[in-house]
C-alpha cells in the first residue's frame, strides 16, 4: 500500500490485518499482539500527514547541512516513509561491500540512524568536505584514511541529528545521541547485525526514513536510514 510518499509493505498491511482480527475476535489476552493493536490504532489516529512532513523536513535540513559541508548545491532524490519488516528489507540486501556511519539516539525513542555509501561516493563527500575547510592534504584520491573516515562521520554526526532532532522537535522532547562510528564490511552482514542489536525480529514492523542525496561532490548520493524498534513506534505515534 503506498500513499503519497509514505509505503506499507505487503508484509507489515499483513500483520496489521491480523493484528485487527485477532483483537476483535479474541480480544487482548495476547501481550504481542495488544502491542501490535495499539501500534495498529495510534497509527491512524496520529495521522500519516505528520509523519511524511517529519521526513521531508529532515531531508531538507540534511541536504543543507552537506551543501554547506561541501560548497556544493544539494539535491534531495526521494524521501520514502516505509513501514517495513527486517524480513523483507533483508530479502533485498546483497553482499557487496559498502560503507556504513552509523549513530545510536535515545529518550522517549531509541533508534539509530545510518548512512550508506557506496566507497566512491564517501570518497568524493569526504574529498569535498576537506576541501572546502581547507584541509585536503593532497592523499590519493582513492584511498579511505584517517581524515577522510574523520570527514565522513562528521557528515553522518550533522545528517542524522538533522532527523533525530526533526522527531525530536515533532514529539515536543529531546533525545540523546552517541558518536558516530564508522564500518565497512558486506551489506548484508552489517544490516542484520544493525536488526539484532536494536532488538528488531524479523516479523516486527519498523518506520524507516530513507532519503537519497545528489550533489556534484558526492556523485550517486548516499541512503539515509533511520530505525527505530516497535516500542519506540508506538510511542512516537502516541506522541505526535
Amino acid at each position: 500500500m503506498k500513499r503519497g510518499n509514505l509505503y506499507i509493505s505487503p508484509k507489515s498491511w499483513e500483520i496489521i490485518m491480523e493484528s485487527i482480527i485477532n483483537e476483535e475476535i479474541m480480544g487482548s489476552s495476547n501481550s504481542d499482539r495488544n502491542s501490535r493493536f495499539n501500534f495498529v490504532k495510534n497509527f491512524y489516529l496520529s495521522g500519516l500527514s505528520k509523519i511524511e512532513e517529519v521526513g521531508k523536513c529532515a531531508a531538507k535540513k540534511a541536504a543543507d547541512f552537506i551543501s554547506n559541508l561541501t560548497g556544493n548545491p544539494v539535491e534531495i532524490g526521494v524521501v520514502n516513509v516505509m513501514l517495513i519488516t527486517p524480513f523483507e528489507i533483508k530479502k533485498e540486501l546483497k553482499d557487496e561491500e559498502k560503507i556504513f556511519t552509523g549513530i545510536k539516539f535515545s529518550g522517549e525513542i531509541k533508534g539509530v540512524g545510518v548512512l550508506i555509501f557506496s566507497e566512491e561516493s564517501a570518497l568524493k563527500l569526504s574529498k569535498s568536505m576537506l576541501v572546502e575547510m581547507g584541509m585536503d592534504d593532497g592523499s590519493e584520491d582513492n584511498i579511505l584514511d584517517d581524515m577522510k573516515i574523520s570527514a565522513i562521520n562528521e557528515a553522518c554526526n550533522l545528517i542524522i541529528s538533522a532527523y533525530v532532532d526533526t522527531l525530536a522537535n515533532f514529539m515536543n522532547t529531546s533525545l540523546n545521541m552517541s558518536p558516530p562510528s564508522f564500518i565497512k564490511g558486506p551489506e548484508r552482514e552489517i544490516m542484520e547485525k544493525i536488526f539484532k542489536d536494536n532488538n528488531t525480529g524479523d516479523n516486527d514492523i519498523i518506520l524507516t526514513f530513507k532519503s537519497e542525496l545528489f550533489s556534484q561532490g558526492i556523485g550517486s548520493g548516499f541512503e539515509v536510514l533511520i530505525i527505530m524498534p516497535p516500542d519506540s513506534l508506538n510511542t512516537l505515534f502516541q506522541k505526535i
